[in-house]
């Protein structure tokens, strides 16, 4: 695993997942050519209306999405989530006290994340807020799995622009401070994994 420089300051992480690893996923993503299990995608958003969140599909967030169970450990997801293990250890290294919590694992689905050209996630926005069941996630992960000139994303309190660079892992806590939004490019195709850590126990007390 190759460590991908991060200013301290920016309580995030980055490291480079080999390139065996993201083309398994690529071929994953390829060999799914049902749309049975492809979604548009889209993100939750409180209506004052209706008093409940509700799903806008393709307003501020446009991308084809694929959920992966956390307990999908097939190929090539094992091999994934063991690299995004020594990721997360990597990170805790860097900053302790993000343990020094309840037990927290991936416990909802993660996503593929595909944008066609032009599309992606415009909208600033952080990863603990847009439904009753986001609130207890701790950790962000995102691994890009091409490479985009200027198609990174932008975190607007740390004034850094993450790159789009095959295989780049990065980990990041999920509340406001780390508030995020894609660069959109009309020339390149994108794909990510994203997901959460979540605290276990709340998480299993709300199912």
């Amino acid at each position: 695993m190759i460590n991908f420089p991060m200013p301290r300051e920016s309580i995030m992480g980055a490291w480079i997942m080999p390139e065996g690893v993201i083309d398994g996923i690529w071929n994953f993503w390829n060999k799914s050519a049902t749309q049975d299990f492809k979604t548009k995608g889209g993100v939750h958003h409180w209506d004052d209306a209706k008093a409940e969140y509700v799903f806008l599909e393709g307003e501020t967030k446009k991308s084809i999405d694929m959920a992966i169970s956390p307990n999908a450990f097939d190929e090539p997801w094992g091999t994934y989530r063991k690299h995004l293990q020594e990721c997360l250890n990597n990170y805790i290294q860097l900053y302790q006290s993000a343990n020094h919590s309840e037990r927290f694992d991936i416990n909802e689905n993660y996503n593929i994340q595909f944008y066609k050209k032009g599309e992606g996630f415009s909208k600033l926005h952080h990863e603990n807020l847009g439904s009753s069941m986001s609130v207890y996630r701790h950790l962000v992960f995102m691994t890009y799995c091409n490479d985009v000139p200027n198609g990174g994303t932008h975190f607007e309190y740390q004034n850094l622009t993450v790159p789009c660079k095959k295989g780049l892992t990065v980990i990041w806590p999920a509340g406001f401070s780390h508030s995020h939004k894609g660069q959109i490019t009309k020339e390149h195709e994108k794909m990510i994994v994203t997901g959460w850590y979540s605290f276990s126990e709340i998480y299993n007390k709300l199912q």
